[in-house]
């Protein structure tokens, strides 16, 4: 009886062992098919200005309602669709709230967190109410997480209907006419502007306030007890060099970028707005750049 035990207690013991090694290998086998499939994506899209693509054939449709492609160093328009039809701008707004914080607020400016701030829809940035943040802190997680609430907050201690009212004055100071901002956010689609408008915007903010795309770049910020970690999927491309996502129902998905592809090609803006795919978007818009460059 008791050899009939060990031999039964053995057999299994054998069977969970090969159990186990076959799961190792196969979750090593997932994990390394995983690994490529992501190094693909990424050294595909990285490699998109230099290689020719050998399987996709013409360059794929944009589906974003309005685009720009503009060398923003002479302003001229390599590729473009709607670009001066102004349309609701989702957290791209929040490109011109940093710029206006920045010039305006003191960057030691004390802010609390109030209940009338939590208020705001959304609360990417994980606060809560009683903290108190320097205004430059709260550039973070505007510019990183798209913070509606940072948003509020560096309006409200200015003065909100003054601080609108300096993002107005701002953009029509540099050119972008058909801008126009009714909060510092962009949850109200009531904050419009054009795909040109925008692409004036990046490219001011990089002859201008290099600091600000800079905070776009960073993968993480730490400040006491939070972490904001940027999901932009721009961040792994050594020529994407800052913008700001966005999304509302009103506006789709929009987007902001800066590309600067090697040392002797321009600075470009892309702008997409009315997007329902727009990292795809902005993919085969830098696809037409290349096709252009090559003619």
């Amino acid at each position: 009886m008791k050899n009939f035990f060990y031999i039964v207690f053995g057999g299994l013991v054998i069977i969970l062992v090969v159990f186990l090694f076959i799961k190792v290998l196969s979750l090593r086998g997932y994990k390394q098919s995983y690994n490529t499939k992501e190094e693909d994506v990424v050294n595909t899209t990285k490699d998109l200005w230099l290689a020719t693509s050998t399987s996709a054939g013409p360059t794929s449709v944009i589906g974003a309602s309005a685009y720009i492609a503009m060398d923003i160093e002479n302003g001229s328009v390599i590729t473009a669709k709607n670009p001066e039809v102004a349309k609701p701008i989702a957290s791209l707004a929040k490109l011109v709230t940093a710029i206006v914080a920045d010039k305006y607020i003191q960057p030691d400016t004390k802010i609390n967190i109030s209940n009338q701030i939590l208020s705001t829809y959304g609360n990417t940035a994980g606060f809560k109410a009683g903290e108190t943040f320097l205004a430059n802190d709260l550039l973070y997680p505007l510019l990183m997480v798209s913070s509606n609430d940072a948003a509020e907050a560096l309006a409200l201690s200015y003065g909100r209907s003054s601080f609108i009212k300096k993002m107005n004055d701002f953009v029509s100071s540099i050119g972008a006419y058909r801008t126009y901002f009714a909060d510092p956010s962009g949850l109200s689609s009531g904050s419009v502007s054009t795909a040109k408008d925008i692409a004036i915007i990046l490219g001011w903010m990089y002859k201008n306030k290099p600091n600000l795309l800079n905070i776009t770049l960073q993968q993480t910020k730490t400040t006491r007890t939070h972490t904001w970690v940027n999901p932009t999927h721009f961040l792994s491309w050594s020529y994407y060099i800052g913008g700001k996502n966005g999304y509302l129902p009103d506006a789709n998905r929009t987007g902001a970028s800066l590309f600067k592809f090697s040392s002797t090609t321009p600075v470009y803006a892309v702008v997409v707005l009315g997007s329902q795919s727009r990292d795809s978007d902005v993919i085969s818009i830098i696809s037409k750049l290349k096709e252009k460059r090559e003619k």
